[in-house]
């Protein structure tokens, strides 16, 4: 993926965007740790994602509502599915995958800008956003700012996961 949309303030035409991300992914992975999900199907990436906090992603400030982007919480610049397989929940299994890091590194959200009039650009679509939990926590006509809080996304799962491990004494009866 050679976008650079929220990586850089402007575009420049002679600016390479593959040389211009990886030296962000390498910026980044020193700075910060792991940033990105990849799916990889038939030794082809299929879909990405990629995060980290919202100080990384200088393109924000072209949005009003992200200037109420949470400290504690990283940022989803993108998570993208190519085109035949899309529909399929690659998308929802990498905010899964994208959750599950930034709870293990005690983030308390992910958040991200969401396009309410969606054209294919590198905003993702408010409608993807909320069908995967996220919420509005800074309004805006357009580019809303969504937020996923990872705690009570996670609390249903730790029940599951209570439930389905026996207790002691339920052991010694069977």
């Amino acid at each position: 993926m050679a976008s650079v949309f929220w990586e850089l303030t402007q575009t420049d035409p002679d600016v390479d965007p593959r040389f211009e991300k990886e030296e962000w992914f390498s910026s980044t992975l020193l700075e910060w740790g792991r940033c990105g999900k990849l799916v990889v199907e038939d030794g082809e990436a299929r879909a990405f994602a990629q995060y980290a906090p919202a100080t990384l992603f200088p393109r924000l400030a072209d949005y009003p509502a992200a200037a109420a982007v949470s400290p504690d919480a990283a940022y989803l610049s993108y998570c993208y599915v190519e085109k035949g397989r899309r529909g399929r929940g690659l998308g929802s299994e990498l905010i899964r995958e994208v959750a599950r890091d930034l709870v293990d590194r005690g983030y308390r959200a992910v958040e991200s800008i969401g396009d309410r009039s969606w054209d294919g650009s590198w905003v993702l679509p408010v409608t993807f956003l909320a069908s995967n939990d996220f919420a509005v926590v800074r309004d805006h006509p357009r580019y809303p700012l969504l937020r996923l809080d990872l705690r009570a996304a996670a609390r249903p799962r730790e029940h599951v996961a209570e439930a389905a491990v026996p207790l002691p004494s339920e052991m010694a009866t069977r």
